[in-house]
């Protein structure tokens, strides 16, 4: 699986206007809502991520599409 800059993936995911800032993103990946990393003070979330899908439905969904 891919990372994708935090802001890259929050402004994919949500609405003109409705786009959580990149510390709302980091407290998400810290607190394991979505999947990613921080990485030397960078937040980086896995491109598969989708926002409202827990983070293990959508790890399940992407394990079944690999098979």
């Amino acid at each position: 699986m891919k990372l994708m800059k935090a802001m890259a993936w929050a402004k994919r995911e949500f609405a003109d206007g409705s786009v959580p800032d990149n510390k709302t993103v980091r407290r998400w990946v810290e607190r394991n809502v979505i999947a990613g990393r921080v990485i030397d003070g960078n937040t980086y979330v896995f491109e598969t991520e989708k926002a409202g899908v827990d983070s293990h439905v959508s790890q399940a969904v992407q394990a079944l599409l690999r098979e």
